[in-house]
């Protein structure tokens, strides 16, 4: 009974091992697209902005200039921030979710929350909520 009772527990931990490594490669790999989403934005690369976003937001805007004449009027911290920093990271029904604070050029300080979803095999990015904070940057 021992003996069954230590292989669970073994091929229990083994598979949490295994998802959060999985995690963790997934959460860099989408941290890297959120940072080439909002460098794209930066040098005003519609399309490459727009390439980033997940099929839900493209049935939503019919082409890369429409999406970021959104993006820059709804969510102006994100298409041109002064800088930026990952906070937390969460995976959610399969889905990752990562807050990033912004800081604007006007020294505003935000709180994006991304969600990604796996498209096929490419993680694409389906929703930006973002908040602002009550202080600002120095």
């Amino acid at each position: 009974m021992k003996l069954i009772i230590n292989i669970f527990l073994f091929c229990l931990f083994s598979s949490n091992l295994y998802s959060f490594e999985e995690d963790q490669k997934s959460f860099e790999l989408t941290k890297e697209i959120i940072t080439q989403q909002i460098e794209a934005f930066k040098i005003e690369d519609a399309d490459k902005a727009y390439s980033f976003a997940a099929p839900y937001i493209k049935l939503r805007f019919d082409n890369s200039d429409v999406f970021m004449k959104m993006v820059k009027e709804n969510y102006e911290p994100v298409s041109n921030p002064k800088d930026f920093y990952f906070l937390q990271s969460k995976v959610l029904n399969g889905d990752i979710y990562h807050q990033v604070q912004i800081i604007s050029q006007s020294n505003k300080i935000y709180i994006a929350t991304y969600s990604l979803t796996l498209t096929g095999s490419d993680w694409k990015i389906s929703g930006c909520a973002l908040s602002l904070m009550d202080q600002e940057s120095v």
